[in-house]
């Protein structure tokens, strides 16, 4: 049932829940990287926001904070990923939303995601959050980018 997610906790990680990263199971597309997932958790511009429920990953978003030399700092939301058992509970956008106000709290001044025009999860997620998706997702093909704002 959407937003039935008894104990679940929305937190980020840091270089101390490295363990906690390897036992995911079910939300990444491939086996975490031990020295891959230290390196991502200790990096300040690295950002892993994790759903926990009964002390495990169930969802994560991955966001990477970058600078330009002519632009301020954006938030650059890489991934999100649901457990297929805790889907349609409303994890996603608790994930979404904790993300980017995350980005907002590090002063970033705009946060954007890429997905593709056939999928329609991914679309209604970021839209429900707040994104505003370009003139070609309004079209029905390609890749889309959903921006963001504070």
């Amino acid at each position: 049932m959407a937003g039935d997610s008894p104990g679940l906790t929305i937190r980020r990680l840091g270089p101390g829940d490295l363990l906690l990263l390897l036992a995911a199971e079910g939300v990444f597309d491939d086996a975490v990287q031990p020295a891959m997932a230290q390196c991502f958790l200790a990096h300040p511009d690295h950002h892993l926001l994790a759903a926990i429920i009964a002390g495990a990953i169930v969802g994560f978003v991955s966001a990477v904070t970058y600078l330009h030399p002519d632009k301020p700092v954006e938030c650059w939301i890489n991934e999100v990923g649901v457990a297929d058992a805790f889907q349609r509970r409303g994890i996603g956008r608790r994930l979404m939303l904790a993300t980017l106000g995350h980005a907002w709290s590090l002063g970033c001044a705009g946060a954007w995601v890429l997905t593709n025009s056939g999928n329609r999860a991914a679309r209604g997620l970021y839209a429900a959050c707040g994104g505003e998706a370009t003139p070609a997702a309004r079209h029905g093909y390609g890749v889309i980018m959903f921006s963001f704002a504070p």
